[in-house]
């Protein structure tokens, strides 16, 4: 019986070594949203600054988020490279910066004092499967240009995006988003400047 129960551990624990070491486990992938510069046309500098908060409402994980059954889950081996909500602070303070309609984009660190601070918050940054190759990435985030001095609201707009993809790799994915914050970088930016007239 003794026998018998050693040679039963003995297989139980011997099966992990049945994976040969050339089977591997996939390699982590990290992707991160696309910095383009873009065309404009000539736009009237204001003596003013500008500072851009964290966006609020996003997981602080560099996870890649989806939905499926009305289940949100993770990817386990594709991730952002850095926090999403980092990203898209780093995202909105390169845009303003190109854009050129502020004396400077300044830091949250910044000794110097902000005229205008741009509040956001995340409502939606995800993959939504319809079935097992079919989905949409949605990316839905509200904004708002506030006057320190007075804490008065100069503007709010709610941005929203959808682009379907009929394929589920991963690099469609990330291109897929490129094209979406593209998008939002053009309406962003028009936005801006309407309300700095």
């Amino acid at each position: 019986m003794k026998f018998l129960y050693i040679s039963l551990v003995a297989i139980f624990f011997s099966a992990c070594s049945l994976i040969s070491p050339s089977q591997t486990l996939p390699a982590n992938k990290y992707f991160s949203i696309n910095l383009e510069k873009l065309e404009q046309s000539q736009n009237k500098k204001k003596n003013a600054t500008i500072i851009v908060s964290l966006p609020k409402g996003l997981a602080y994980t560099n996870e890649i988020f989806y939905k499926k059954d009305h289940v949100v889950s993770a990817y386990a081996y594709h991730f952002w490279k850095e926090n999403p909500a980092l990203m898209i602070k780093s995202f909105l303070e390169f845009h303003l910066q190109d854009l050129g309609a502020f004396k400077a984009v300044l830091n949250q660190d910044s000794l110097a004092s902000a005229d205008y601070v741009l509040e956001s918050k995340v409502d939606i940054l995800e993959q939504d499967f319809s079935d097992e190759v079919h989905s949409k990435i949605k990316l839905g985030i509200n904004l708002n240009l506030v006057q320190i001095n007075t804490k008065k609201l100069i503007a709010s707009k709610y941005f929203y995006y959808e682009k379907k993809l009929s394929d589920n790799n991963p690099q469609i994915l990330i291109q897929s988003y490129d094209e979406v914050f593209l998008l939002f970088a053009k309406d962003f930016r028009v936005w801006i400047d309407q309300n700095l007239e």
